[in-house]
């Protein structure tokens, strides 16, 4: 008997396992299959109960399925920054006082998703910030999602055109490299305002890294966080 294809016999597939003894499907069997012919086995597997089959042949499609290309990749010529327990010590770190503090801004500041898309209303592909993640902690910036450096941990808010961030950014795990601490921000609140491109080192034009432009960099976590504080209370209501 021959497994049917579009009401047509397919010289591929024209045995069956349990109909004919002589073939035996196995996954580089089917591997060797169209996609459409492996759909036709599926479905003549499934119709003669015979499930392992079908389950090979949903292994194969599913591993046919294009992938997802990333939002973020490595830029050319950078190799990925391999992650020690020193790096990640000192993440964990930067995430508590991160965490620390903007818990304490947030009962002062109204920094909700709601409020800000309320005074942000006409603003053009406008898209709220989450002051922290979902989980209730720092957020991670592409630069470290794509393994460019040690770790990018930011709390942010945005209102209308303008975004305003605070960063702890770790570049590789040697031990001369110190955690660097930056605020971002527009120019017109920052008098020490300087170019993305000499706040990171690596090429801007292939990390995401949103609508900032620019910002300032700082010796300490500290000097950094008034910094910020400061830059919130320009822009963010009060609840208090």
């Amino acid at each position: 008997m021959q497994i049917r294809q579009n009401g047509k016999n397919n010289k591929f597939v024209d045995f069956f396992l349990g109909l004919d003894e002589q073939m035996i499907w196995t996954p580089e069997r089917i591997a060797a299959l169209s996609t459409q012919e492996i759909k036709d086995l599926a479905s003549n597997a499934s119709a003669r109960g015979r499930d392992d089959v079908a389950e090979l042949c949903q292994k194969e499609l599913e591993a046919r399925k294009p992938k997802p290309s990333s939002k973020f990749q490595l830029p050319e010529g950078f190799s990925k920054i391999v992650r020690t327990s020193v790096g990640k010590k000192l993440e964990s770190d930067a995430d508590e006082f991160l965490i620390a503090f903007a818990n304490e801004l947030l009962p002062i500041y109204d920094l909700s998703t709601k409020r800000a898309t309320e005074r942000s209303e006409g603003t053009k592909g406008f898209k709220a910030h989450e002051f922290l993640s979902g989980k209730g902690v720092s957020k991670v910036g592409a630069a470290q999602t794509v393994g460019l450096v040690a770790f990018d941990r930011f709390i942010s808010y945005r209102l209308k055109d303008e975004a305003y961030a605070l960063l702890c950014l770790l570049t590789d795990c040697s031990e001369s490299t110190g955690v660097q601490y930056q605020v971002f921000g527009p120019q017109r609140l920052l008098d020490r305002f300087v170019p993305l491109e000499e706040l990171r080192p690596y090429p801007m034009n292939q990390i995401s890294i949103g609508i900032y432009t620019g910002g300032e960099a700082f010796a300490t976590f500290k000097e950094a966080a008034e910094r910020f504080r400061w830059l919130i209370d320009q822009v963010a209501e009060k609840r208090i």
